[in-house]
């Protein structure tokens, strides 16, 4: 979840909006905080069984209600920036000085009574306002905890209050830690999510669009030399066939687009034959689609269609070979080689797609003398 950076010049923090769980919490995050209502027992147990005169007892009774009232409101309002860091919104500070101005009236009224309202002050600080907050905070409720009782003389008639309120001040601690590294771990997720998209969509430009230029291309270079040599009827038709190559980029620009980038391979296979043999390319097929596991496929056809893109524009090869084999599939072209010391973004583009369904494409020299590409994947895993 990004926020807002703190400060008083800026517009108003607001959570941000990622869907029905978040809108949940946003609206009900509040009740986690009405839990802890129930410590409010103590206060309100001393009240009505010790031996205060009637108004000390209205009093005392008015005050924390008035306190749980002001503690749920803020809750309510701020129970999105839990794990956040913690607000710097002067509404959420004057809650918190209400509610620490409750406490300071209470002691003439109700002495150590008080004392069972200070969980409340120490988790507010905990869960919503900033760390400097909270440990000004902790440290005012740990003075008061033993200067309260030091100042009325019954120190061993609230021992229990004082190790509750320690023992929760570190369960506070925790927890809005352990929220934290969550929320951090769920940005740092998020980031990574944006960065995994941006690469998925410049690989299948890449792919799609590189391959369909690229057939484009040598479409066009056929159709004009078809026209130098006055063959007109065979350039239309070179033509006609790169008009709907031209739609097949558009639609292969929407697909990538629309997120949809799923691939036939056996409509892939055959797309490959057409432009290999439109290039003088044999172009030989051992084995079918149907001994890729289905889910692999869509992948599969898209590093084939790389693969057989960089034979066409790089290796000056006449003969390219398809193996198809359960748990593997291999392209070795004749022509000329690996040239580059480095991987291109072509032969990298293979290898990450490889890895998003758990296989391992390498890039070396072919049987054929040209350029091998083989990737390797458990089949068996998939069934």
């Amino acid at each position: 979840m990004k926020l807002n950076a703190p400060g008083t010049n800026q517009a108003p923090e607001e959570p941000c909006d990622f869907g029905d769980e978040q809108k949940f919490w946003d609206r009900w995050g509040w009740m986690v905080a009405g839990v802890w209502i129930i410590f409010l027992v103590f206060p309100i147990l001393d009240l009505l069984v010790d031996d205060y005169p009637l108004p000390t007892r209205v009093i005392g009774l008015s005050l924390v209600v008035v306190f749980a009232a002001i503690y749920l409101r803020a809750y309510a309002k701020y129970s999105w920036i839990v794990g956040q860091g913690g607000t710097e919104q002067r509404r959420a500070h004057v809650y918190f000085l209400m509610l620490c101005a409750i406490i300071v009236i209470g002691v003439p009224v109700t002495g150590l009574t008080v004392m069972g309202l200070f969980p409340f002050i120490t988790s507010y600080a905990a869960f919503l306002l900033t760390k400097k907050w909270t440990i000004t905070t902790y440290a005012a409720v740990l003075v008061a905890c033993f200067a309260l009782p030091a100042f009325f003389g019954k120190f061993t008639d609230v021992i229990f209050l004082i190790g509750l309120n320690i023992v929760l001040m570190v369960v506070y601690a925790i927890t809005v830690a352990a929220i934290t590294r969550s929320s951090d771990a769920e940005r740092i997720r998020a980031d990574f999510l944006v960065v995994a998209e941006q690469e998925r969509v410049a690989r299948d430009v890449h792919d799609g669009i590189g391959h369909s230029l690229t057939a484009l291309n040598l479409k066009a270079q056929l159709a004009l030399r078809l026209m130098d040599e006055k063959q007109y009827q065979q350039a239309r038709g070179e033509l006609v066939q790169l008009s709907e190559l031209a739609v097949d980029a558009l639609d292969s620009v929407r697909t990538t687009v629309q997120g949809l980038n799923r691939q036939d391979l056996e409509i892939e296979l055959a797309e490959l034959q057409h432009a290999c043999n439109d290039n003088n390319l044999e172009f030989t097929v051992a084995g079918t689609a149907e001994q890729i596991p289905l889910q692999y496929r869509s992948h599969v056809a898209w590093i084939l269609r790389e693969a057989v893109t960089n034979v066409l524009r790089h290796a000056h090869a006449s003969t390219v070979v398809l193996h198809i084999e359960p748990g593997q599939v291999s392209i070795d072209d004749d022509g000329d080689g690996c040239q580059a010391n480095r991987p291109g973004h072509g032969i990298r583009g293979m290898q990450e797609r490889a890895r998003q369904f758990g296989a391992n494409c390498t890039v070396g020299s072919s049987r054929l003398g040209g350029t091998s590409v083989q990737v390797v994947f458990d089949a068996k895993e998939a069934r």
